[in-house]
């Protein structure tokens, strides 16, 4: 990828010196350069998956043409590997539980008045595991024709592939980070949000 396609790249991996409360914004973007969605959040730190973010009901959730507020609380994982980014929703009356974004070019760089932004390019593919629908791989019409129309690498379709595989196995077998045990320690900390 080149800068010409309008998203940064060759961010870090991993932020520095992040604190327990920052601000760090989600901002995803298409693979020709095009904005897709915003999302603000608090940094709650990390474990061996990667990095924990809480979004709180009531955010702005923003891209070009559309905006909504967050109607549930959700935390967001960015691994320190992979091709992905994952949102865990928290409260069971949302019909999503588990919703994964195949993605690319993640990084982290810092904003001028403090806080975060981490960068993704999202690749259209999503792992969703649904309440009412169970677990599934969504999308995957977009991916290809946004394949075709946007001029994915075809090294990259097959990483793509080959992850959201991975990933729709693990959401099925409910292994951790994916399973409710697991987020609840995140959820927690949360909480201590509001106290601090």
């Amino acid at each position: 990828m080149s800068n010409l396609h309008g998203f940064p790249v060759d961010l870090p991996r991993n932020p520095e010196d992040i604190s327990f409360g920052a601000l760090v914004v989600a901002r995803a973007w298409k693979y020709n350069g095009l904005p897709h969605w915003v999302v603000p959040g608090f940094y709650l730190g990390s474990d061996e998956h990667g990095h924990w973010l809480h979004q709180p009901a009531g955010s702005l959730v923003a891209r070009p043409g559309a905006a909504h507020l967050a109607q549930t609380n959700a935390l967001c994982l960015i691994p320190f590997e992979g091709s992905w980014v994952a949102t865990l929703y928290a409260d069971p009356a949302d019909d999503f539980d588990v919703y994964i974004d195949l993605s690319h070019g993640i990084g982290w760089r810092p904003l001028q008045q403090g806080g975060w932004e981490v960068n993704s390019v999202d690749l259209d593919l999503d792992v969703i595991r649904s309440r009412t629908r169970g677990t599934f791989l969504d999308d995957e019409d977009e991916f290809e024709e946004h394949g075709l129309s946007m001029g994915y690498p075809e090294e990259l379709k097959a990483e793509i592939r080959a992850a959201s595989g991975a990933l729709l196995d693990a959401v099925r077998r409910d292994e951790p980070p994916f399973n409710h045990s697991h987020r609840q320690h995140w959820l927690d900390k949360a909480n201590q949000l509001h106290i601090a």
